[in-house]
């Protein structure tokens, strides 16, 4: 990780962290029963590369729309290729992530805040061997991660949304910012990414468009959709890179809460 990414995510965490107490209250789904489960999914596409997250929030005070202690329980799969610097071919990376957490959220009204702290595990295999790649093999480390969310409502439109996490886990860092207005069941706007490791750091411009989902199977479960399109900059192009190549990328989350009354 560059000198510059590491004070920009410095910047954000140190910024984004006070910001958790300003951010209790009704929950963006609309449920009167408690939400002890929260689950977040992620599917990511680049050119030569495809990743995947599932996270998962459990809340120890039986309510994610209150105020509390959390666990955040997530795993990450990646599948990459980049071109073999000495020899003619692609390097092809497979990639899996565990990562464990404790946490605090803060909830008030529209406005949901959280740090977590805990540790990371990352494994990633490449055939062939690339002596030169630093991110290789296995490492465990410490993780940090600070959200941010602001719902729109009727009497304020406006939807803001910030990730930021760091692992000493080959010095991973993720940043993801979203800026929307909401028109009707949609919101739109724009949204960046900062992410890089040891070997490289990637940068993307977008937008997105989020949407709520009706229950499909279930009435305690609601989920809400974000489609994201945009392009990705990359400061190792073609070489050694987790995040794949620069070019389009797209995206698809799927953030779902259980409501369920357990008392």
């Amino acid at each position: 990780m560059t000198v510059k990414a590491r004070t920009f995510l410095t910047a954000v965490l140190v910024a984004t962290a006070p910001s958790t107490v300003l951010a209790g209250g009704d929950n963006g789904f609309g449920y009167a029963a408690p939400q002890p489960i929260g689950i977040l999914s992620t599917y990511d596409l680049v050119r030569d590369a495809f990743a995947s997250t599932t996270a998962l929030y459990l809340a120890l005070n039986g309510d994610l729309a209150r105020e509390g202690l959390a666990v955040r329980l997530a795993v990450t799969t990646d599948s990459y290729s980049y071109d073999y610097r000495w020899l003619p071919g692609d390097v092809d990376g497979d990639a899996w992530a565990v990562d464990g957490m404790l946490g605090y959220r803060w909830v008030r009204g529209d406005v949901t805040s959280a740090i977590f702290v805990g540790a990371e595990h990352q494994d990633h295999d490449l055939s062939p061997k690339d002596p030169f790649n630093p991110v290789r093999g296995s490492e465990t480390g410490f993780k940090v991660l600070v959200e941010f969310t602001k719902l729109p409502t009727p009497h304020s439109p406006l939807y803001t949304d910030l990730t930021a996490s760091y692992s000493t886990a080959f010095d991973t860092y993720h940043v993801d910012g979203r800026l929307g207005w909401a028109f009707g069941q949609f919101v739109v706007g724009p949204e960046v990414w900062f992410m890089g490791d040891e070997a490289d750091d990637a940068q993307r411009v977008g937008g997105f468009l989020m949407t709520d989902l009706p229950p499909l199977l279930f009435k305690n479960f609601s989920s809400q959709l974000t489609l994201s399109v945009g392009y990705q900059f990359s400061d190792n192009d073609n070489g050694p890179s987790t995040f794949g190549a620069q070019g389009i990328y797209g995206a698809a989350r799927f953030n779902t809460k259980i409501a369920w009354d357990w008392r």
